[in-house]
């Protein structure tokens, strides 16, 4: 007989200490290295809100700060410049993202002192200290675009904060989700000829692209969308989230994103 492939040796292998050293890195990643407590924690995340919905804010002009406050009780996902608009409304998402470096590093100081849960991508973690309240999403690259259901795992970049929230979204159970400030639509100014890890560096000319006046001043550098990549992303995006039942709706007031169904934003969260 194989003693390979005898039943007795077929059960040895399924006992759970096998199962773990057949795949040693993961069992060191999770428990024995320095990244273990982080991903534990994202573990722990997984399901979170299954059955709830969830709401994926983009920063475009079509964001009302006063249609915040009817995200008041929604599992709802900010990033980036958010907080500009905080001594306008007492809503605060319940997690709060950046993933691009020119955003970590332009807005370090104001970053640090939001007391928000706080999930960011690999690629900013030098830009701040490791806290209790920010967990790290292991970026991956892949030569085609990918959806990561296991946010403890990995996550794929899609040039946008709002895909990493996505996958995040999916990670905590959530099936149904809406999005809004994704007006899609940028002006851009000439490009300085300068890279970063994530793109082409531009310098502000004023403030056109988002929800708020200050969002971006003369002179402040940020990435070149890359709004052909993204739509890309959205589309595997909506593929994963529809092959599990769900469904990922465009509640933005204003839009070119084409990707996701177009719903009403008043009528999904009807105001008082």
């Amino acid at each position: 007989m194989n003693t390979l492939t005898s039943p007795s040796s077929r059960r040895l292998r399924e006992l759970p200490g096998v199962r773990l050293l057949k795949r040693p890195y993961r069992w060191l990643k999770t428990y024995s290295s320095p990244e273990g407590a982080n991903t534990r924690k994202l573990m722990a995340l997984r399901n979170r809100h299954q059955g709830r919905r969830g709401v994926i804010l983009g920063n475009g002009p079509s964001l009302r700060v006063e249609d915040l406050d009817r995200l008041a009780g929604e599992v709802t996902f900010a990033s980036n410049k958010i907080f500009l608009a905080f001594p306008e409304t007492s809503w605060r998402p319940t997690y709060y993202s950046v993933s691009d470096i020119l955003v970590a590093q332009n807005n370090r100081e104001e970053i640090n002192d939001l007391r928000l849960t706080k999930i960011f991508g690999s690629s900013v973690r030098g830009v701040f200290p490791d806290r209790d309240d920010i967990l790290w999403l292991r970026e991956r690259n892949a030569p085609e675009q990918r959806f990561s259901e296991d946010c403890a795992e990995c996550v794929y970049g899609g040039f946008s904060v709002v895909y990493y929230q996505l996958q995040l979204a999916f990670h905590l159970g959530i099936r149904e989700v809406y999005l809004i400030g994704m007006d899609f639509n940028f002006s851009v100014p000439a490009g300085t000829g300068q890279m970063s890890v994530h793109g082409e560096v531009l310098k502000s000319e004023g403030e056109v692209n988002h929800f708020h006046r200050d969002y971006r001043k003369p002179g402040e550098t940020w990435t070149m969308p890359r709004l052909d990549k993204q739509r890309e992303a959205f589309s595997c995006a909506r593929e994963a989230f529809e092959r599990h039942g769900g469904e990922v709706s465009n509640a933005s007031r204003s839009t070119k994103l084409e990707v996701f169904p177009k719903v009403s934003f008043d009528a999904q969260f009807p105001g008082p």
